[in-house]
């Protein structure tokens, strides 16, 4: 009998019997990583006792929990802080995906490439430059609008809901984009065209046609980024927490952090929030297959008719210009002030003479900076490179095999995507503080959260590459007697490196910034990078923190560029 897409030869009981075991070993492993803390976590929430405690299964910490006016308060400011800041992200992210698909904008290439570096600056370290931006008290944009109009009180006041949303909504408008401008590129513009052969203007055409027929990707890029804001940390940490401005996420840490800590109420938000982005994973899931609906894609070759914006083009250069600004140049320029300067001083000519680089010098001084360095080194080689081999395996089930249990692994493999970062590290500390597994404050309880945090993203980039690889090129092995694990290794690997590399770049990037995922799990041997930044702000060691952050953007920024280079060379 054939073997075909994956199915083997009643023949090749061997070779059959390999890959079901492995298909069984990585089932397992995905029930380890994901299932298994998610299953203590809520068993956690019904617990009437500390750790370590006997205790009881009962109602009472949900009972507490909803039980508080301020719960409610709670999730009415998270709903807030997350529908507006993704309104705000899908509103510029469709602007600029329109512009660069669309028009005849200058410079579109540069554009591209520079459209994902936003991503790259840590989220804690954006809150921090624009904290130092628009602070108040000692905010450079504050202090020379008040000095120009003569106020007595700062204009703008970055510690709000609003200087939040403001915030957030920035950030997250390079994922937005990456999600939109697909759709506009993958769109048949007949229609649009069509549009404007009846007498339909810009603008209309582009209200009543372009977005109507591209609303359900822009609804589930709406959602997509609407989950990362639910469970958005670094932000409302840096805003919220100086203004008492409270979202779930960052009460989930002010709650697990701060004695006496009430482990029960903890998981309980915990569960709360993991509904919430469960629930937006199903509507997205929805979303994404009514899609098929509104396909415009046919067999036919076509090509975009581009918009002539004429003089309003440099008006959208503009704008693209001012984003940038506003994301990138001016938190990393008032970062950098302000790591040369022995204290923080807004920028003066005085201020000029006590500039330095000795806080560059110093940082290394510090008594964990060279360990947070080494074990964030060591997790951005190792987790990445892991979880993409587990992916690799865990795709090639999913895309070319037939094999009962494949379908479930799909869903398994998706569902850290409905897991919050700072869910993950609560789920992890109640696992290993009760399962007879010794690595609880060692480095490998960390190594399990990013990895755990990434197969989401990891499978669905392999995903995509193993559809594009003929099954003829495998057959070519298993006919000349190989091996599926020698097929793998030797034909399916190598062809999908150009994938892999991207997608393993794009992983270390995020274990390099992540904050989320270990700020509750991490011990003063296990600290890394992005939280001694974390450490070093709320101790209010600006120079410190700014000469530190500087190296990370400069580092993760070139990292970017770099996986720019690789994916215009994928295959």
């Amino acid at each position: 009998m054939a073997r075909k897409h994956g199915l083997v030869s009643v023949s090749s009981p061997a070779r059959w019997n390999g890959q079901n075991l492995l298909l069984a070993g990585v089932l397992l492993l995905a029930i380890y990583l994901i299932v298994v803390p998610l299953l203590f976590l809520l068993w956690s929430s019904f617990r009437s006792a500390p750790i370590g405690f006997p205790s009881e299964l009962t109602l009472e910490n949900y009972a507490s929990a909803y039980g508080d006016s301020r719960t409610y308060a709670l999730f009415g400011t998270t709903l807030v802080f997350a529908v507006s800041s993704s309104a705000l992200s899908l509103f510029f992210g469709v602007i600029f995906a329109w512009l660069l698909e669309r028009t005849n904008v200058p410079f579109k290439e540069a554009l591209y490439a520079l459209m994902p570096v936003p991503i790259a600056v840590p989220g804690v370290l954006f809150s921090i430059g624009w904290v130092l931006l628009l602070s108040p008290q000692i905010g450079v944009i504050n202090l020379f609008l008040r000095r120009v109009f003569a106020l007595e009180d700062a204009p703008i006041n970055i510690y709000s809901l609003p200087g939040m949303i403001f915030l957030e909504g920035l950030h997250l408008t390079p994922v937005t984009f990456l999600m939109v401008a697909g759709a506009f590129r993958r769109m048949d513009p007949a229609l649009e065209e069509a549009s404007a052969v009846a007498g339909g203007g810009l603008f209309r055409t582009l209200w009543g046609v372009t977005l109507r027929i591209l609303w359900p990707s822009i609804l589930a890029a709406y959602i997509y980024v609407l989950i990362s804001a639910m469970e958005s940390f670094e932000i409302p940490g840096v805003i919220g927490m100086r203004a008492g401005i409270h979202v779930i996420a960052l009460r989930i840490y002010l709650a697990a952090s701060q004695p006496p800590t009430n482990y029960g109420l903890v998981s309980t938000y915990a569960v709360s929030l993991l509904l919430i982005s469960a629930l937006l994973i199903y509507f997205y899931g929805k979303i994404l297959g009514q899609a098929e609906r509104f396909a415009t894609i046919t067999g036919k070759a076509y090509r975009p008719k581009v918009i002539d914006l004429g003089v309003w083009k440099y008006a959208a250069l503009a704008v693209f210009a001012g984003y940038f600004l506003v994301t990138v140049i001016l938190p990393f320029l008032v970062l950098l002030w302000a790591s040369l300067l022995p204290f923080y001083q807004v920028p003066s000519v005085p201020a000029l003479a006590r500039l330095s680089w000795e806080n560059y010098r110093a940082i290394w001084e510090f008594p964990k900076v060279g360990l947070a360095f080494r074990n964030i080194l060591i997790m951005v080689l190792l987790a990445p490179t892991v979880t993409m081999l587990i992916c690799s395996a865990i795709s090639w089930f999913i895309v070319k095999s037939r094999a009962r249990g494949r379908r479930l692994l799909d869903i398994l493999t998706f569902l850290p995507h409905a897991i919050p970062g700072i869910v993950t590290g609560v789920s992890l500390m109640w696992v290993y503080l009760i399962l007879p597994v010794p690595i609880y404050g060692t480095i490998w309880i960390l190594f399990i959260a990013y990895v755990t945090g990434r197969i989401s993203f990891s499978t669905r980039v392999m995903n995509a590459a193993m559809t594009q690889l003929h099954k003829e090129l495998e057959e070519a092995s298993y006919t000349s007697g190989g091996s599926w694990s020698r097929t793998f290794v030797r034909i399916t690997l190598p062809l999908l490196m150009p994938a892999f590399i991207n997608g393993w770049i794009f992983s270390a990037i995020a274990v390099a910034r992540a904050i989320g995922s270990v700020i509750l799990i991490y011990s003063p041997s296990t600290i890394v990078v992005p939280v001694m930044v974390w450490e070093l702000w709320n101790n209010g060691e600006v120079p410190s923190t700014a000469a530190l952050g500087v190296v990370m953007i400069v580092f993760l920024i070139t990292a970017t560029f770099a996986a720019q280079r690789l994916a215009a060379r994928k295959l």
